[in-house]
């Protein structure tokens, strides 16, 4: 190394210094700034106030159907089983005033064993007729449920304001092929 390149590297050397000394000297005042200066006080409000409120509320129950009648359901296979139907008798509660057979909406069973109410076209196989002492809903149901037997889940809940709705009312039917021993029994199903 030549004296000249010496020379130039103690030049910079001491002209790095004040830099990294100035650079110290900041560091070291932020360090004593974030540890002198008093961090915010807790602070407790209150008042007085002699006004006092109180509300009570209560969530809206709507009725479940009831069988009207027993045997509450009735299943069929018709000739041959080419004509099975379910026939489904139930009834508003005594505390359901208010409701009618026009608050009723109908589902069917489907997979997962949820009941998802019937829309559309499938509601022209279901028929309801009677008064608030009983109604009578029948349901048609498809040709190959009653040739090849099998079992079908229907059911019957009420419908209230703001998308309330009661338990279901179900009507399990099953029977063999070619309609033969067709059986039918009720239960009720939480929403």
């Amino acid at each position: 190394m030549t004296a000249a390149s010496r020379m130039r590297r103690r030049i910079r050397r001491v002209d790095e210094l004040p830099l990294r000394l100035s650079a110290g000297v900041v560091g070291i005042a932020l360090l004593a700034v974030a540890v002198l200066v008093p961090s915010a006080q807790d602070t407790e409000a209150g008042w007085v106030d002699a006004e006092v409120g109180g509300a009570e509320f209560t969530a809206d129950t709507v009725p479940t159907p009831i069988a009207s009648r027993a045997p509450g359901c009735v299943a069929s296979g018709g000739l041959l089983g080419l004509s099975p139907s379910v026939t489904i008798y139930w009834r508003i509660p005594p505390d359901g005033d208010g409701y009618t057979s026009e608050d009723a909406e109908f589902g069917q069973l489907i997979t997962g064993g949820v009941l998802e109410p019937l829309l559309g076209g499938l509601l022209g196989n279901t028929t309801t007729s009677g008064t608030p002492e009983g109604y009578t809903t029948v349901v048609n149901s498809g040709l190959l449920t009653g040739l090849l037997g099998g079992s079908k889940s229907f059911g019957i809940r009420l419908t209230g304001r703001g998308d309330w709705v009661s338990e279901w009312l179900v009507a399990d039917a099953s029977m063999g092929l070619a309609g033969v021993d067709p059986r039918c029994t009720v239960r009720t199903v939480p929403r």
